[in-house]
Parts: structure tokens; sequence; C-alpha cells
């Protein structure tokens, strides 16, 4: 095996990125070491490259290789502990690495360790490479027989299952604001989980047509004035803070919001006329459960339940980032993987 890997390097407080040549890291005791398969493209990452006050806030040490949605074929295993995973197998890295001692960590809710680092933008690991080195604690062992450049985008699908677990979408009226990948997710799981109607809104055409593929049954560019006071349920994956106080217009009166999308500013709501007044209901999400959502995901994808192959309309080779992150960047796809 070689000694040097291509990466995309995060090397300073500015935006873009570098590819590099950098050495093949080597896993310490408790860690796995991965060929990259297939890694894709998050709009965290975006926010990376782009360097936004979230990315300054998030990665305080430089050089940093980028990349958390991953799948890999596992080279070595450095454990003297017990693990079912083996030479050969192909994984999946669950973003959030957490420390399993924390008061978070001990009622199982890992995904919110108060020691958290986040793999591929703050911590020492990162996927938009040739070889990874992962947790074994935070690694994933796929069962399922689906190609790796889909399987690659089960983190953000698990992203999608959390919030629609939340949401409770069983026989409601859901409408989703922001059909980038995790909000066209949320469109096929709020289907396979129940919903009685699935709206989509989204500004870009593209992605409307696709949440239609998805299983939108309805899509529009704004919130059309008959639907104003309809959704027992409203999603929001945009992180558009422009539009906080319309959807909660969505909102039928003692309805629930649900927070995944993370505004590039601060947004500002009418919690008088909103909140009080409609008695509305309002939680956020923040990354999958561990290790609850992965099983849920496995078997969504199983069932066939959710066909993430549709979402996944580019693919580059990881020589091509640049590319791959102005079609990312454009909205005019679904999700975009690198193949190193």
């Amino acid at each position: 095996m070689a000694k040097t890997m291509l990466a995309v390097v995060k090397e300073k407080k500015a935006p873009g990125v570098a590819l590099r040549n950098i050495p093949i890291p080597l896993p310490k005791k408790g860690e796995l070491l991965i060929k990259v398969k297939a890694s894709s493209i998050c709009g965290t990452d975006i926010s990376l490259y782009d360097w936004t006050p979230w990315a300054e806030g998030h990665i305080q040490k430089f050089p940093v290789t980028l990349g958390h949605e991953v799948v890999g074929e596992v080279l070595e295993v450095n454990s003297d502990e017990l693990t079912d995973i083996k030479v050969g197998d192909m994984v999946s890295s669950e973003t959030h690495i957490f420390c399993n001692n924390c008061y978070q960590c001990r009622i199982n809710n890992r995904h919110v360790c108060e020691n958290m680092q986040l793999f591929g933008i703050g911590g020492d690991y990162g996927g938009f490479a040739q070889y990874a080195v992962i947790p074994i604690r935070t690694s994933w062992k796929n069962t399922i027989d689906i190609p790796a450049n889909v399987i690659s985008a089960q983190e953000p699908l698990g992203n999608a299952v959390h919030v629609v677990s939340k949401a409770d979408v069983a026989g409601k009226s859901v409408i989703v604001f922001g059909l980038g990948p995790v909000g066209q997710c949320v469109v096929s799981v709020a289907k396979a989980y129940g919903a009685k109607k699935v709206i989509g809104i989204n500004r870009g055409e593209y992605r409307r047509n696709l949440a239609m593929k998805m299983g939108a049954d309805e899509v529009y560019d704004y919130l059309p004035e008959k639907y104003k006071n309809q959704f027992e349920v409203v999603i929001e994956t945009s992180g558009n803070a422009e539009i906080m106080n319309t959807i909660l217009e969505a909102a039928r009166i003692a309805g629930k919001i649900v927070f995944f999308g993370v505004p590039k500013k601060e947004a500002s709501i009418e919690i008088g006329k909103y909140f009080i007044n409609k008695e509305l209901s309002a939680i956020s999400v923040f990354g999958r459960r561990i290790w609850e959502t992965w099983y849920q995901t496995s078997d969504l994808l199983a069932s066939k339940k959710v066909d993430l192959a549709k979402l996944v309309t580019h693919q580059f080779k990881l020589s091509e980032f640049e590319e791959a992150m102005a079609v990312m960047k454009s909205g005019q796809c679904g999700k975009v993987v690198l193949i190193p």
C-alpha cells in the first residue's frame, strides 16, 4: 500500500479548500483504517468551504481533512477489545464521536455528547480522502447489499429518520420547508411512516421536481394561501432565517414544528402571534440517535420503503472536488458523491 493519499484539506480560516497528498493515517487503539469507497457532500461541507461563522465555531486547528458522509472497506482493526467488525467489512461512520463518559452519554443521548468531536469537521478524522481512520465505537457495519455511492448517503437519511420519528407523522399532514438532501429524505421517510399528505416548499425547481420522485404529494416555491394554518407537522430543513414566520404560519393550531436546518444568521420569530396564540410545540433535532436511528434507517433501506438511489444525482472523482462542490452549491442536484 502507498504511504500517501489524496485528500480534501481545510488549511486556513478562509474560503476554499486544497487538494493535497498527505500521509495515510495510522489507526490508534480503538480505531479502524478504511479504504474509502464513496463519500458524499453535505450542506455542512458548504459552510466549511465558504468559511461561515458556523464553520469558524467548529474548526479550531488546521489542517483538517474534511468529509463525514463516508463508506469504506476495513483494512485494519486496531483493538484489544471484542468487536464484530473485521477486515473486509463495509462500514459507515457516525459523525458524532461521543466520549461515552459524560452525563448525556450515560443516559443514552450519545448524539449530543457534552465532549463531542465531529468526524470530518473539527477533529483528527475525515472522509474526503482515499483512506480514513474511524473510531470503532462510531463505526456502523453495513449488512445491506446497496452500492457504495448510495450507502454513503445513509447518514443524512438517518437525520431524516430522527426528524420524522420525533415529529410523529402517522396520519397527519406534513409540510417540509427546504428540499435539499435531508429535506428530500424527510419527504420519503414521512411517507414511509404513514403521513397522510406531504407537501414540499423549495425555491429551486430542480429540487421540487426531485421531491416528487421521492414521494411528495405536492411541491411549491412558496407557501400557498390555501395552506396557511393547515399542517399538524411542519418540518424546517432549509436553514433560511428569512422564512421562520412563514413556517409558523403553515402550522395549524396546536401543531408541531421540528427544526433541523441551521440558519447562517440569527433568525427572529413573532412568539406571541404564533407560538402563544396558536399554542404550537417546537422541537429540534441534531444528528441521529446512536444506534437506534441507524437500525431504523437500515430497516427502511432493506425493506425498500425508501429508495435512496433516487437521491444520488451526481458522481465525481475525488480529484474533481471543486467541480463537485460547484454543482452542490448550485442546488441543481440531489446528493453529490465523490469516488476516490
